[in-house]
């Protein structure tokens, strides 16, 4: 079976995440032939297959004038099937096409994509390949339901795979979190928060937490917010400021890949305060990490975290209150460290890859 896959994707947040670990997988399945569409800027981000060939696609991705050109290039290649694992879809497509519609988040929370051009184009591209889809994965039940209600789609149309958890999370050593934790001069102990800083992420909310604990528990620990410094990072800077709590929480920036794990093993608590998500990886991680975790019971994330984490309302109060329980009762927060790594080890990406190729057999005959 020879497939085609967008891999220009694969050094985005979250997407990438996804398209690197299907593609490590396939590049150990027998009988498999992977097309991968790279672009210049991101094609040495490519795991290594020898059942892998490139071809070059410098296309820009809101732009709706290149998907004809995409759509030539994939039928060129001779693939039985074309997957993209974000929301653009080629025109014009000789065989079937699978589309991974992670969430709608931006038409949900639109300034989630910065720009009125790139929202627009967003929107366009997604209802486009919606429309020109054979079938859609996504990520959640939760995400099913308002694919499903959004666009008016049949529930055969899409199917629910559920992200993984790499192997890589687990718990690290000191030495190891000593190094990490250097590099990205972040204090111990600390309370991690690890995303974008974006409006649905809902982290001035985790700041009015921190502000709100007591003084015994907020002398003893630092707030870290990890996360490029980009969209509303400097209003949530202004936020810690003005609660007067700015020089106990730290932005470190973007976290490398390889350091997560140490990341995830630093902290004393996890927090994940989002309004809506369309899985969730973050929480999964520490918990994988044997971190506990205290986690907003919006969206997908009471069906990803379970009873691994603590799930309370996304709002300050409820927040803090949940911190403090976690960081002030030993026994719970050893149990929630048992039951956040029993929860994530029936994530896995083999389960997710086994059931992305059964769906590509099943839509190549």
């Amino acid at each position: 079976m020879k497939i085609g896959f967008d891999a220009r994707f694969i050094a985005w947040k979250g997407v990438g995440t996804y398209s690197r670990n299907l593609l490590k997988q396939f590049a150990q399945v027998p009988g498999l032939e992977v097309v991968c569409f790279v672009n210049d800027d991101t094609k040495n981000r490519l795991p290594a297959g020898d059942n892998f060939t490139t071809v070059t696609l410098n296309e820009e991705v809101f732009s709706s004038r290149s998907l004809n050109k995409i759509g030539a290039a994939v039928n060129k290649s001779g693939c039985s099937l074309f997957h993209t694992p974000y929301v653009v879809a080629p025109s014009g497509l000789e065989c079937p096409l699978l589309v991974t519609a992670h969430d709608i988040i931006p038409l949900l929370f639109p300034k989630s994509i910065p720009g009125f051009r790139e929202r627009r184009a967003y929107r366009s591209l997604l209802a486009d390949s919606i429309q020109k889809a054979d079938h859609i994965i996504t990520v959640s039940t939760v995400s099913q339901s308002y694919l499903l209600a959004h666009f008016k789609l049949p529930l055969a149309k899409v199917s629910v795979i559920l992200d993984g958890v790499g192997h890589e999370f687990g718990p690290r050593s000191d030495q190891e979190i000593k190094v990490v934790t250097a590099r990205y001069k972040i204090g111990q102990p600390n309370i991690l928060w690890l995303g974008e800083f974006v409006a649905h992420k809902n982290v001035t909310a985790l700041v009015s937490a921190f502000a709100a604990l007591s003084q015994k528990i907020r002398s003893h620990y630092k707030l870290v917010l990890a996360g490029e410094k980009r969209g509303d990072w400097q209003e949530v800077k202004k936020e810690a400021d003005r609660r007067g709590v700015g020089n106990l929480v730290s932005f470190p920036g973007f976290i490398k890949d390889p350091d997560l794990p140490a990341l995830f093993s630093s902290a004393d608590l996890f927090v994940y305060p989002s309004l809506y998500e369309g899985f969730g990886l973050p929480p999964l991680e520490a918990m994988a990490c044997g971190t506990p975790v205290v986690c907003s019971n919006s969206s997908s994330l009471p069906e990803v975290v379970g009873d691994g984490g603590l799930l309370v309302a996304p709002r300050s109060a409820a927040l803090s209150a949940a911190i403090t329980e976690v960081l002030t009762n030993d026994n719970l927060k050893q149990r929630l460290r048992r039951r956040g790594r029993e929860r994530a080890a029936l994530f896995s990406w083999d389960t997710a890859v086994a059931k992305t190729l059964d769906l590509y057999r099943e839509l190549a005959r």
